[in-house]
């Protein structure tokens, strides 16, 4: 109840409320697997120009109209593929991710 009138109080006056860190909401953990797995070598808040990383930068990923190495149309199922099998520089995750993870992980890389 108290948690509640708290919550009330904070939406009347325009604060922002964090969830509790043992809620993880599905994007929540999506961006957990991927600062996890992918931000070494990938920036998702960088465009291409900006990363110095040494992967492309996902940053709107599925909203370009081509994939920053492949030019393609960005589609799930060719996301599904690099990240379970790699590519010419990127690791394999299949053993590391189960289909679960990875489609959590793409669903965050969607929302950015």
């Amino acid at each position: 109840m108290k948690w509640l009138l708290l919550s009330f109080a904070l939406i009347v006056h325009g604060a922002e409320i964090k969830p509790p860190p043992w809620d993880k909401s599905h994007l929540t953990v999506g961006r957990d697997l991927y600062r996890e797995n992918c931000a070494v070598c990938h920036d998702v808040d960088k465009t291409q120009k900006e990363t110095r990383k040494i992967g492309p930068s996902l940053n709107r990923l599925f909203k370009n109209e081509k994939l920053p190495m492949s030019h393609g149309k960005p589609n799930r199922p060719y996301v599904v593929v690099r990240i379970k099998y790699g590519g010419s520089l990127m690791p394999a995750f299949a053993k590391r991710l189960n289909q679960s993870e990875i489609d959590t992980l793409i669903d965050y890389l969607d929302s950015k």
